[in-house]
C-alpha cells in the first residue's frame, strides 16, 4: 500500500468531532433497523454482524443506472462484467464469487437456478425501483441456507411510507444515446398499501470488446423493469401482503471463441417472480406464512446458433418468533425449496427441506448475543448443518464492538450435477467456515468511522477444467479469503462532507494462486458539498489495483466521477452526472471493454 493509498484512507476515516461547526442539538430519534441481520428486525447497534444499510435518497444522489455499479463502491464489494450494462457481471463480496451471495428481491430470491453455479448476473438489474439497500456480510447460511458463505444482500422497492399517495418520475439523456426513464406511485392508507413501479432504458452502448484493441462495433441493449406491492391489514392481527416483479432484457454481445473480437452474437432474457405471505401478530408470538415463484428464461445466441436455457424456484416458507421480557427472543422456522433447470439436451432439479432456530438474549443492556441453527436437507446429497454465534457490546456513548462465526456452505447447482456433458450426480456441498469482528464509532455531528476484519474458508471444492476434462469435480483444496474493510465519514464544514472506504483482501484458491478478478486493494472516496441552498455537487475517486485475470495482473487505475444538481422546485430537481471523467482506460476482465467518459442529464420529479 503506497503513502498516497493510506493518506486518502486516513483523510476519509479520521472523524474528529472538533470539526463540528456547533454542537449537534440533542434529539429523541429512533434507531436504525435491520430486516436481514437477524431472523426478525433488530436494531443494527444490536447486531453482531456488519450491514450496510443504504436508504433512497443516496442511491439517488449516486446516480447510479444498474445496481451493481453503487454497490460496489460499498466496502468489501466488487464487481466485474463482460462489457456495458445487460452483459454477464459478477458481483463478489469479500473477494468471494455470486454463488456464495443470496439475493432477495422485496424477499423474492432471484437468484437462477439454470447457471452454471447458482447465482444472479447482475448485468442487468436497474436501480430506479429501489428504496432500500440492505447488504450482511459474513457466514449466513445458518439463517438463510445455501449459497450465502459470504452474506446476504437484500433489495427493497417502493419509494415512501409516508400516508397519502406519491408520484415519482425521472428522465435522462446521455452518451451512447442512452435513454433513461422511470415512474413510480404509492399509496399508503390507514389499512393498507399499494405501490408500482416501472423502468426502461435504452443504449447504443459501446463494444463488448474493448475497442482500445481495434474493436468498434458498438453492442446495444434495452431493458424494462417492473415492480409491484401490496399490504392489506384484514383484521388487528392479520395483514396479508404480496410483491412482484418482470423484467425483460436484450443485450448484443461478443464471442471469446477462440479469442474475443466484435461480432453479432446476443442474449435475451426474461426475469420474473411474485411473493404471497400472511402475517398473524398474536399475544405471545408474531406469525409467518409465504409462498414464493422465481423464474429465469434466457437464451444465448452465438452466429446461427442460440441456447436456451430455464430456471425456476419455488418455496414454501413458515417463521415464528416470540419475545420473552425485555431481554430475549426465539425465533424459528421452517422452509421447503423446489430448484429446477432445463436446458437443451438436459434438466435437472432438487428439493430442500429446512428447519431453523435462533435464540437471541441482551445479556446486559449493553451486551447482545444471538445463538442460530440451520438443518437443510436435500433430496439429492442429504443433509448440512450450519450455525452462527454473534455478538454486540457497546462499551461506551458511540461505540460499538462486533464479531461473528458460522459454518455454512453451497449446495452443487442443478446444472453441475445434470448437465448431460459437464454434470456429476456424485457431487456433495462445499463447506466453510467464516469469522469477523469490527469497531465502529459515532459522535454526534455525524462523524464515524470503522475498522473490521474477515476470514472465511471453503472447502470441497467444485471445480470444472481441463484437469477433470471438463466434468464438474470435487476437490481437497481450499480457498480462502481474508482481509480487512475501513470506511468512515466526516463533516469537513457545514456544507461540505468527505466519506470513503478502504478494503484490502488476500485470497487464495485451491491452486494456491489469488482468486481471478478480485481487487487487492480498493479505495472509494466521496466529496459532497452545497453550493447554495438550491445546488449541490458530488465528486468520487474509485481506486482498483492487484487484480488478477488468466494468471496475470491487470494494471492498476483510477476512476474519477463528478455530479452536480438542482432544485428546479420544491417537487423537481434537474442533474448532470459525468462517469470516467479524466476518460481512463482500464479493464476489469481481460480483453472486455469499460465505459470512455459519458455525460447523462436529467430531471427527476416527487409529488
Amino acid at each position: 500500500m503506497n503513502r498516497l493509498t493510506i493518506l486518502a484512507v486516513a483523510t476519509a476515516i479520521s472523524a474528529q468531532p472538533v470539526w463540528a461547526q456547533e454542537p449537534a442539538p440533542e434529539i429523541y430519534a429512533l434507531p436504525e433497523i435491520t430486516l436481514t441481520a437477524n431472523q426478525t428486525e433488530e436494531e443494527i447497534a444490536r447486531t453482531g454482524a456488519t450491514v450496510e444499510v443504504v436508504d433512497r435518497a443516496e442511491i439517488e444522489r449516486a446516480g447510479n443506472v444498474r445496481a451493481v455499479e453503487y454497490l460496489s463502491t460499498l466496502p468489501g464489494i466488487s464487481a466485474s462484467g463482460n462489457g456495458g450494462f445487460g452483459t454477464i457481471t459478477n458481483l463478489r463480496l469479500r473477494g468471494l464469487g455470486g454463488q456464495y451471495v443470496k439475493v432477495l428481491y422485496d424477499g423474492i430470491d432471484i437468484s437462477d437456478p439454470s447457471d452454471t453455479q447458482i447465482k444472479l448476473n447482475w448485468g442487468g438489474l436497474l436501480a430506479g425501483n429501489l428504496s432500500r439497500i440492505e447488504v450482511l456480510k459474513g457466514p449466513q447460511s445458518a439463517l438463510y441456507g445455501s449459497d450465502a458463505i459470504a452474506g446476504v444482500i437484500s433489495l427493497y422497492t417502493a419509494p415512501t411510507d409516508a400516508p397519502g399517495t406519491h408520484q415519482q418520475a425521472q428522465i435522462e439523456y446521455g452518451s451512447y444515446a442512452t435513454t433513461n426513464a422511470r415512474y413510480g406511485i404509492v399509496h399508503n392508507g390507514e389499512t393498507g398499501s399499494l405501490a408500482f413501479s416501472v423502468q426502461h432504458l435504452e443504449t447504443d452502448g459501446f463494444s463488448v470488446a474493448d475497442e482500445n484493441d481495434g474493436n468498434t462495433e458498438e453492442d446495444g441493449a434495452r431493458s424494462t423493469l417492473a415492480s409491484l406491492k401490496a399490504d392489506y391489514q384484514l383484521t388487528e392481527r392479520v395483514t396479508i401482503g404480496a410483491a412482484a416483479f418482470w423484467q425483460e432484457t436484450d443485450v448484443q454481445t461478443d464471442s471469446d471463441f477462440p479469442f474475443l473480437t466484435d461480432n453479432a452474437d446476443s442474449s435475451h432474457s426474461i426475469r420474473r417472480g411474485a411473493r404471497l405471505y400472511g402475517n398473524y401478530e398474536g399475544d405471545l408470538t408474531i406469525q409467518s406464512l409465504s409462498v414464493q415463484k422465481s423464474q429465469t428464461e434466457r437464451a444465448e445466441v452465438y452466429g446461427d446458433f442460440s441456447y436456451p436455457f430455464k430456471g425456476s424456484r419455488t418455496e414454501l416458507a413458515y417463521d415464528g418468533s416470540a419475545g420473552f421480557g425485555d431481554a430475549s427472543v426465539l425465533a424459528w422456522g421452517a422452509s421447503h425449496s423446489d430448484e429446477a433447470y432445463d436446458e437443451e439436451g438436459g434438466e435437472g432439479g432438487y428439493i430442500t427441506n429446512s428447519l431453523y432456530a435462533e435464540y437471541r438474549r441482551a445479556l446486559t443492556p449493553d451486551l447482545d448475543l444471538a445463538l442460530s441453527a440451520r438443518r437443510d436437507h436435500n433430496s439429492q446429497f442429504g443433509g448440512e448443518t450450519t450455525g452462527r454465534i454473534a455478538m454486540s457490546w457497546r462499551p461506551a456513548p458511540g461505540w460499538t464492538i462486533r464479531a461473528q462465526a458460522g459454518t455454512g456452505f453451497r449446495a452443487p447447482s442443478p446444472y453441475e450435477l445434470g448437465n448431460p456433458f459437464a454434470g456429476n450426480p456424485d457431487l456433495h456441498p462445499e463447506t466453510s467456515t467464516g469469522y469477523d469482528a469490527g469497531i465502529e464509532r459515532q459522535w454526534d455531528n455525524g462523524a464515524a468511522w470503522r475498522v473490521g476484519l474477515f476470514d472465511s474458508k471453503i472447502e470441497d471444492l467444485i471445480i470444472n477444467d481441463a484437469s477433470t476434462g471438463y466434468v464438474y469435480q470435487q476437490t481437497d483444496g481450499t480457498s480462502r479469503s481474508r482481509g480487512v474493510e475501513i470506511a468512515g465519514t466526516t463533516p469537513l464544514t457545514d456544507r461540505l462532507t468527505l466519506s470513503g472506504n478502504f478494503t484490502f483482501t488476500d485470497t487464495e484458491g485451491a491452486d494456491g494462486q489469488p482468486l481471478p478478478r478480485v481487487p487487492r486493494q480498493a479505495l472509494n472516496l466521496r466529496l459532497e458539498g452545497q453550493i447554495t441552498e438550491r445546488a449541490d455537487f458530488s465528486l468520487t475517486l474509485q481506486h482498483l489495483a492487484g487484480i488478477v485475470d488468466a494468471g496475470e495482473e491487470l494494471p492498476s487505475f483510477a476512476v474519477v466521477g463528478a455530479s452536480a444538481e438542482y432544485d428546479l422546485s420544491n417537487e423537481a430537481t434537474a442533474y448532470l452526472r459525468i462517469e470516467n471523467l479524466l476518460d481512463k482506460e482500464y479493464q476489469l476482465i481481460r480483453g472486455y471493454g469499460t465505459s470512455d467518459r459519458a455525460v447523462y442529464a436529467g430531471i427527476r420529479a416527487d409529488f
